[in-house]
């Protein structure tokens, strides 16, 4: 408003008559309001109408200068939320993904695992039933083996007698017989296992 004001020069014949009495220089004098107040009839009323309008004019161009930047400014700012929301909405997504992709893999983790459990489990319950085995067998096998001792002693026990009513016979002289053969066919009848 003051830049306004200055500017406008108001000469000493558009002021006041010249009067020599009064005149004080012939330079023009800046206009203020209170001088606008002292000119004669409806040039002081003009001049405040002019300058009003001038001033206003201003505002309006000032007020919508400011509007146009704070439009701009929001405008772009604006434009970095909407940036700044659709790169956080693309890293949600991809955070998301990748989190469903481990769950995938713990799902199919957890699966794997329990089929080892499973396969696990079921060795171990086909090496107890190996061991309960090997447990009886080796319970039972002195049973066993005995019976198959006995039986042999008693074969090798009548070889022996045999043997000997042979050799009796021989040295006696009463039967000719060659003792490898007679051994040969004594010993394959009388050493043939019995199995019960």
């Amino acid at each position: 408003m003051d830049t306004v004001a200055d500017s406008i020069v108001v000469t000493s014949e558009d002021a006041c008559p010249r009067d020599s009495s009064t005149r004080k220089s012939d330079r023009p004098r800046k206009l203020t309001a209170k001088g606008m107040e002292n000119l004669p009839g409806n040039l002081g009323t003009v001049m405040q109408a002019l300058i009003r309008e001038v001033r206003d004019e201003t505002m309006k161009q000032m007020a919508k200068s400011q509007q146009e930047t704070v439009k701009e400014i929001t405008t772009s700012h604006e434009r970095i939320i909407e940036t700044l929301w659709n790169a956080w909405k693309k890293e949600q997504q991809a955070l998301k993904q990748m989190i469903q992709g481990q769950e995938k893999a713990i799902r199919q983790l957890q699966q794997d695992i329990q089929g080892i459990q499973a396969q696990a489990a079921q060795e171990r319950r086909l090496m107890q039933e190996q061991i309960d085995e090997l447990k009886r067998m080796q319970q039972h096998a002195p049973r066993d083996i005995e019976p198959l001792q006995v039986q042999a002693s008693e074969e090798i026990k009548r070889i022996h007698e045999k043997l000997d009513i042979m050799t009796q016979h021989a040295v006696a002289g009463s039967a000719r017989t060659n003792l490898r053969q007679s051994f040969a066919d004594i010993a394959p009848s009388s050493i043939e296992p019995r199995f019960e």
